[in-house]
């Protein structure tokens, strides 16, 4: 029996784990592709002020739609009379209704609409699409895991304030995220005397752990020796009972004297943890979003903190300054990563931009499996060779992207090799025999001289040897 296994489970080549050698190749990064009609949700009703925050989002299964919760307000920069520049929302002219939060909806995630709901009136109109305060919770998800339908959707509130002074969190259930009931023996969370909670992100169900998790700023808001934000994981195994949070992300030697970390969305993802990581610089007064990469939960690796995986926009742009993640969402192919973009984070830059200050909602696309690929040479074929592994299956499918070749084409070659456990190529499987992947594609099916049934493998311990050119190898796994 071998001493890795991954049976029919894709295996992404974020970290080195399978990883035994690699040659003219090396692993790298790809940034998410900022949507072409961003910002997707951009303030353009009375009632929205100048800056939109999404709240959460998520694909309604049943109504086969795309829901998407948002704040609104008005940010403006001004002087006070002793010549110090101030901010904040501010009740004006352009916004009559301030913080009010609202709903746009969406088919594919991409084109969004802002609904007529008739709930709350507006100027005289309820032809807007504001929610009633009291069908908003400012944390709440969706849960697949939930069977009871008046539980499927799962909120808390916060009650008192972030600073070590320690703070509650009620619980609340509903049917369809509009309509809650709390739960009889709040609060469900009291941090009074803990002095470790901060600002927190609650995930959802963990499907790796059978757990509840949320992440947050595990240092009740900089209010910890280390003076700086840091991430931490507390769990749960019902939503009522709660683990002490414990700081698994922290600011290291490798990072700038001036990094920390704001919060972090999550996604769980073929058997892996991807966290996307709001950094924040302090004497930069801007974020950027860092990904991240666990098989635990608790230890992360940051291989790529250097590159940005949603960078901020160019000068000018909605998102010049500052990105804040929601957790990404896996549909149709793609993984949909929304955002508030902010172009100012400094009161100073606020008071430059006057009316040209902007929040506003902003997506990110990632191929699925595209988080980190091995990229092969350009004239000669780059080498992956990975551990010994035991796996379930009959074929083998990779997720290969092509790369431009000198003349701007997209070319594609990738072959496969499947080595026995010493290293030897086991014949009929060899390179010689192999047939290239010529093609883009999400599951290309690998085959040897026309044959891919692998069954008279089964059991036995192999490595893979790839042989990649002119292409970015995402992912590979083992099917029926």
């Amino acid at each position: 029996m071998a001493l890795i296994d991954i049976g029919s489970t894709k295996q992404l080549f974020v970290d080195a784990y399978l990883i035994e050698s690699l040659q003219n190749a090396r692993r790298v990064l790809n940034p998410a592709e900022k949507a072409e009609n961003n910002p997707v949700i951009r303030p353009d009703r009375p009632w929205e002020g100048n800056y939109l925050a999404p709240c959460n989002a998520f694909y309604d299964v049943r109504e086969q739609t795309f829901k998407l919760w948002y704040s609104s307000a008005t940010y403006k920069a001004y002087r006070k009379p002793s010549g110090e520049l101030d901010y904040g929302p501010h009740d004006d002219d352009s916004q009559q209704h301030p913080g009010v939060v609202c709903l746009a909806v969406s088919r594919d995630g991409i084109q969004w609409e802002k609904p007529d709901l008739g709930l709350v009136e507006f100027q005289g109109s309820k032809r807007n699409n504001i929610l009633p305060e009291e069908s908003f919770l400012p944390y709440f998800f969706q849960d697949l895991h939930e069977q009871h339908p008046a539980k499927r959707y799962k909120g808390l509130v916060r009650k008192g304030t972030y600073g070590g002074k320690g703070m509650q969190f009620d619980l609340f259930f509903s049917p369809d995220a509009f309509h809650w009931t709390p739960y009889e023996r709040n609060p469900v969370i009291e941090t009074t005397g803990l002095g470790r909670w901060g600002p927190t992100v609650f995930h959802g169900w963990d499907s790796l752990r059978k757990v509840y998790y949320a992440h947050m700023e595990n240092c009740a808001h900089r209010h910890c020796p280390l003076k700086k934000r840091l991430i931490g994981r507390a769990e749960s195994p019902d939503m009522l009972r709660w683990s002490e949070p414990e700081t698994i992300i922290l600011p290291d030697a490798g990072d700038p004297p001036d990094l920390e970390f704001y919060y972090m969305a999550s996604l769980i993802y073929e058997g892996l943890y991807v966290g996307l990581l709001c950094d924040f610089r302090t004497n930069r007064a801007a974020h950027h979003v860092e990904i991240a990469f666990s098989r635990d939960g608790a230890h992360y690796e940051r291989g790529h903190r250097e590159e940005a995986f949603v960078p901020r926009g160019p000068r000018g742009s909605f998102d010049a300054s500052s990105l804040y993640p929601l957790d990404p969402i896996v549909h149709g192919g793609r993984i949909l990563t929304y955002y508030l973009g902010v172009n100012w984070r400094s009161i100073e830059t606020l008071f430059e931009l006057g009316e040209k200050a902007l929040g506003a909602v902003g997506l990110a696309v990632t191929p699925l499996d595209g988080f980190v690929s091995v990229e092969g040479g350009r004239l000669n074929p780059g080498e992956l060779v990975t551990r010994s592994f035991g796996f379930t299956g009959r074929r083998l499918e990779v997720n290969a992207q092509p790369q431009l070749s000198d003349d701007g084409k997209q070319r594609c070659d990738l072959r496969v090799e499947i080595l026995s456990g010493n290293h030897e190529p086991i014949p009929g499987f060899s390179v010689q025999e192999a047939d290239p992947v010529t093609d883009a594609s999400p599951a290309a099916v690998i085959s040897w001289k026309g044959k891919c049934d692998l069954g008279e493998l089964a059991g036995r311990t192999i490595r893979l040897r790839f042989l990649i050119k002119n292409a970015r190898l995402c992912s590979f796994r083992f099917v029926d």
